[in-house]
């Protein structure tokens, strides 16, 4: 549990999310685990190592990131589509 708590520190030095798929997350928390108390089981880790953590189809992913400070605001803008430019082509003579 260790070594994966200090990927997660080293990759949030460099990134601000950090997905830990199911391969990765069986190593500690087996699958054999029922998905409810494993999910419990990553939420504790996330809490004990100070993290946010959000579930992809339990058992599939989990997202690791540093959780918002009380002064910080993070604001998500929506995504606009960019206008198709169309140009003509020019006549061959």
């Amino acid at each position: 549990m260790r070594k994966l708590a200090d990927l997660i520190e080293t990759e949030l030095k460099n990134q601000d999310i950090y997905a830990v798929y199911d391969s990765e997350l069986a190593r500690v928390w087996p699958k054999k685990i029922s998905a409810a108390k494993r999910k419990q089981a990553i939420e504790r880790f996330a809490k004990q190592h100070a993290l946010a953590v959000t579930f992809y189809d339990v058992g599939l992913c989990a997202i690791f990131e540093k959780p918002p400070q009380a002064n910080f605001h993070r604001v998500v803008l929506p995504l606009k589509p960019k206008p198709v430019v169309r140009t003509r082509g020019k006549k061959s003579s």
